[in-house]
This record gives C-alpha cells, sequence and structure tokens, in this order.
C-alpha cells in the first residue's frame, strides 16, 4: 500500500504534521481527524492534527504561509478559512493563492435550521416570519464572515431583504452556533450539515432546506432551495488537504495517490457520511481551479453585501 511511497529517499521519511485552523470537536477538525486515520496508511508514515484556531482560521493560515515547503507542515483546507475569510478581508498578511492546493476531500452540504420549538414548520412560514419582522430573527454564527454569517445574508438578500436588518450572533465556532439554536439562545442557523448531524438526530432542531442542488443521501426529507424557487442560495463547503506555497512535486503527487485511494476507501467513505459530508475527491490541479473560482464568487459577492473589509 503506502509503503511504496516510502522507499528510499522519497516522500514521506516521517510524521506529518496536518494543522487544521479551528478548535478541537469542530466540523474541520473531525473531518481532518477521520481523513488521518485513513490516510496515513496510503502515505506509510503517521499523519499528526495539530489545532490552531483563531481569527477565522487566519493565524493558522499566516502560520503555515511561513513553513518550509518540504511537505510535513500541512495544512486541513476549509471553504472558512480559505475561500469566504480570505475574499471578505483584503488586509490579511496572506492570499488565498499562498498555498498549494494538493487535494480536495469532500464537501459540505449547507443546511438551515430552526430550533424544534418554533413555530415555523416549513421554510415558507420561516420566510413570512422574517419578512413580518427581520430584524427580530436571531441567527447564530461562528462570527463575522464565515459560512453561517453568509449564508444568512444569502438568505435574506434572496428574499429581498436589506441585509442589515440581519441579526446575527456571533459563537466560538459552527458547532457552538448549532448548539445556541438546540438551545433556544438563537433562532435559526445556515452552515455546514456536518455542524447539525448531532442536533438533528437528537430533533432538537428542526431543518427548513439544504443548499445542494438536489436531495442529500440520507436527509432526503429536506428539500432544497432549488425546489423552494431560491437557486440562488447555494452556498457549500468543501475541505481539502494544501501545504506552503511551492511544495515539491513529489509531495503533491504522493497526497494526490494518497488521496485518491483514500476516496475510494469504505471506512472513510462511512465516516465522511457520518459526519454529514459528502465525498468530493479533486486532484491538485482541479483542487487549484476550484479554489480559484471560489475565492472570485465570494470576493464579489461580499463586496456586493457590503461586508468586504478594506
Amino acid at each position: 500500500m503506502g509503503n511504496a511511497l516510502c522507499a528510499e529517499g522519497k516522500y514521506p521519511q516521517k510524521a506529518i504534521k496536518l494543522y487544521v485552523p479551528y478548535g478541537a470537536g469542530g466540523a474541520t477538525d473531525l473531518a481532518a481527524r477521520v481523513l488521518v486515520g485513513v490516510v496515513q496508511d496510503y502515505l506509510g508514515q503517521s499523519v499528526v492534527v495539530i489545532n490552531k484556531p483563531g481569527a477565522s482560521g487566519s493565524i493558522c493560515l499566516d502560520f503555515m504561509t511561513k513553513q518550509k515547503p518540504d511537505g510535513y507542515s500541512m495544512l486541513m483546507v476549509a471553504i472558512g478559512s480559505n475561500a469566504l475569510y480570505t475574499a471578505m478581508n483584503t488586509k490579511l498578511p496572506f492570499k488565498y493563492d499562498d498555498f498549494t492546493y494538493v487535494a480536495r476531500t469532500q464537501i459540505n452540504p449547507g443546511v438551515t435550521i430552526v430550533n424544534a420549538k418554533r413555530p415555523w414548520k416549513t421554510f415558507d412560514e420561516f420566510r413570512a416570519a422574517i419578512k413580518k419582522d427581520p430584524g427580530k430573527i436571531k441567527f447564530a454564527t461562528a462570527g463575522l464572515g464565515t459560512i453561517q454569517h453568509l449564508s444568512a445574508a444569502m438568505i435574506y438578500k434572496a428574499l429581498g431583504i436589506p441585509i442589515k436588518n440581519l441579526v446575527a450572533v456571533p459563537y466560538d465556532s459552527g458547532t457552538a452556533a448549532v448548539l445556541a439554536v438546540a438551545s433556544g439562545e438563537a433562532d435559526a442557523f445556515s452552515g455546514n450539515l456536518s455542524e447539525a448531524v448531532s442536533s438533528l438526530r437528537g430533533g432538537l432542531v428542526r431543518p427548513l432546506a439544504v443548499t445542494t442542488p438536489e436531495r442529500v443521501d440520507g436527509y432526503k426529507d429536506i428539500p432544497t432551495f432549488t425546489e423552494l424557487g431560491l437557486p440562488q442560495i447555494d452556498l457549500v463547503g468543501f475541505r481539502g488537504i494544501a501545504g506552503p506555497k511551492n511544495l515539491p512535486p513529489e509531495v503533491v503527487k504522493a497526497w494526490e495517490e494518497a488521496m485518491a485511494k483514500t476516496a475510494k476507501n469504505k471506512a472513510w467513505l462511512k465516516l465522511v457520511k457520518n459526519l454529514g459530508d459528502e465525498p468530493g475527491y479533486l486532484d491538485s490541479k482541479a483542487f487549484t481551479a476550484f479554489e480559484d473560482k471560489e475565492f472570485k464568487r465570494y470576493r464579489e459577492l461580499f463586496t456586493e453585501l457590503g461586508l468586504l473589509v478594506k
């Protein structure tokens, strides 16, 4: 298996550190830990997850740009850190393309949920409540410019309601934001389905719609925004592996080959779906093009919404 990659003189020759730009227990952290449990077998060396949270992921990303591009310090990429936050903030000490994008691992369908005790049974009822009093609904987010914040803003934009009326309440993470809705501290959450899985299964929150064009396996009872006549609400997250800029081709190839095998691993596929994600492997070239497109899309959207930090 991965031992062939570890022949004399070939990468990797020692343990690899995989940095996660968010705290332990969050969706990206869980995705990283599920991934390393499988991919290290194909790489032929252990992969250790290290959490380096703070400032919407930018502390970790800034740290990564200063690491030697030798393949032993790698990054777990997430839409929040590598697309949304970089697209929103022009003052960061790094840019979205200051990394080598090695492989996309999975996508994260988005979902809009409300507290199970709230009166809204469908998105149409929720839409009516927002339109009636748009400044009353509290959306739990993981902070300014995060996927939860932007997703809520997209809903208001799609409904023709001024973004200034959005009440976005920040929490430490997407998982904490979901728990705020589950406890009744906040009314709604719109973000990664993976972050809402436990509360959905526990019946603490009510799903209203998903952001994918088609319904999600395992959640076929949740309608899509496209079905509801709002296809522009289509924010779908993603995760993947990256490293510092100018990673050697042999490092990129090793990770591509290992990830291609991981993407077909039945145990990994099952665990990914249990997290609420869907497999979405892309090689380095395709992932780089995807990241470029996503960044430009969200930079335009943040500008349009008046959320661009200059």
